[in-house]
């Protein structure tokens, strides 16, 4: 994730007015947290037994609020939109963790307890200068200095910002509206006549911009592709640099990229196995923050990642003047790219043949059983494409996992179709037998 430097030089809040009294489970848990945020941050769990049962109540005083997410401008986000956002950042943050894992310091814990512990320490001990010359004055000291050093709140939440990074993209939608977010670490917030401090995550939105052009002698709309805010940066236009396109070119320029409508149309279609969020996320990020080039024969494509180096297809383009235009996206199988050149060369499968199995969607590499079909699974080895057919149902099982939680199939999908299957079957064998009786 992106960061901003004069951010990393931050902390916890250093002035605080804590809010009630402190149950004594929270005690608890504060007493925990802090262990485990010693470990983390490579000093002994035990040295916060250094401070008495009266100083550790005074210290663990909540002043940390669970970080707060929320539209930055009313009504310009669906409120579904904000309370999944909401929920799926905040089940990360309770079953994820800084640091070590072994530590065992999850998110929320870190962004409540944790910065509440060091923030009534530094007050305490380093502002206030409570207690001089005590071991705990010691402790407070090596505490805080080593918290200087490693939590810095601009930083150890960047996975969290990342999450909702991937969130807000899958509800965005070149065509219609974009989703961002800005990040304040951290802000004060009045409740019930006690101030407290929390992270804040508010979330933007940015309508669509679209602009006519003409290729072939045919009039098309196209939608411009932004960056849009991303904690502490401002949204921007997406663009490609003319030199990364075509190395030789005497001039750099930034290209404004533009998506044509019937593209996305063709890109879900070939894609949509996965939910419309996976979608938008994959579409999005294809030309924002994972843009790769593939420079293949006389051609450039823009692959869409799945994973790193796994592609599950090519974008094409037009230039017009200072802007490209996107203007089809290519199955991994087709001809025109990479792996699908080298299936062509195996097994002579002519567009229409491509098309009449299915194999221009990604849905063939799910739904067929290649372990009946040999000679069609060792082609797609051979070829790459069967490093896309497992990440594609690696995505499908992390979907349905995240889509029937509390299901017991949720561990074992099935998403082979047999009459899927036993159809290229039979056209195999009879290709087969045809090859045999022509030699």
């Amino acid at each position: 994730m992106a960061k901003d430097k004069k951010k990393k030089k931050q902390t916890y809040n250093k002035h605080y007015e804590p809010q009630k009294k402190t149950s004594q489970d929270d005690l608890d848990i504060f007493y925990k947290v802090a262990q485990k945020l010693l470990l983390q941050i490579g000093l002994e769990s035990k040295l916060i037994d250094v401070f008495t049962k009266k100083q550790r109540v005074l210290l663990f005083k909540l002043c940390y609020d669970k970080p707060l997410i929320k539209a930055k401008q009313e009504r310009t986000i669906p409120k579904p939109y904000v309370k999944n956002i909401q929920n799926k950042t905040y089940e990360y943050m309770k079953t994820h963790y800084w640091g070590n894992p072994e530590n065992g310091l999850t998110y929320l814990e870190l962004s409540t307890y944790g910065l509440s512990f060091l923030g009534n320490l530094y007050d305490l001990w380093i502002r206030k200068g409570f207690l001089p010359g005590t071991p705990q004055e010691e402790a407070a000291r090596l505490i805080s200095q080593k918290a200087e050093e490693k939590v810095a709140p601009g930083v150890v939440f960047d996975d969290v910002s990342e999450q909702v990074w991937l969130l807000t993209r899958s509800y965005s939608k070149v065509n219609y509206r974009m989703y961002g977010f800005e990040t304040d670490y951290p802000v004060n917030i009045e409740k019930n006549g006690w101030r407290s401090h929390r992270l804040r995550f508010l979330l933007t939105a940015q309508d669509s911009e679209s602009k006519k052009f003409t290729y072939n002698n045919i009039e098309r709309i196209a939608f411009r592709m932004n960056k849009t805010a991303l904690g502490f940066y401002a949204p921007k236009p997406a663009t490609v640099s003319s030199k990364k396109l075509y190395p030789k070119a005497e001039d750099d320029i930034e290209l404004n990229i533009y998506i044509q409508s019937h593209v996305l149309h063709r890109f879900k279609e070939r894609t949509d196995i996965f939910t419309s969020n996976s979608q938008n996320t994959l579409l999005h990020i294809t030309f924002t923050d994972q843009l790769h080039l593939k420079h293949f024969e006389n051609q450039v494509l823009f692959p869409c990642w799945l994973t790193d180096n796994v592609a599950i297809g090519y974008f094409t383009f037009f230039i017009r003047g200072g802007d490209i235009v996107i203007n089809t996206f290519l199955p991994v199988t087709s001809p025109n790219t990479p792996e699908g050149k080298k299936l062509y060369e195996l097994l002579q499968l002519s567009k229409e043949e491509l098309t009449y199995l299915g194999m221009d969607k990604l849905r063939f590499l799910a739904e067929t059983d290649f372990d009946q079909i040999p000679v069609l699974k060792q082609a797609f080895i051979d070829s790459n494409i069967w490093e896309t057919k497992l990440s594609v149902d690696r995505k499908l099982i992390e979907e349905h996992k995240e889509k029937n939680k509390n299901e017991a199939a949720a561990n074992n999908p099935s998403l082979i179709d047999p009459q899927k299957t036993m159809f290229v079957k039979k056209f195999f064998e009879k290709r087969e037998q045809h090859r045999i009786a022509l030699s």
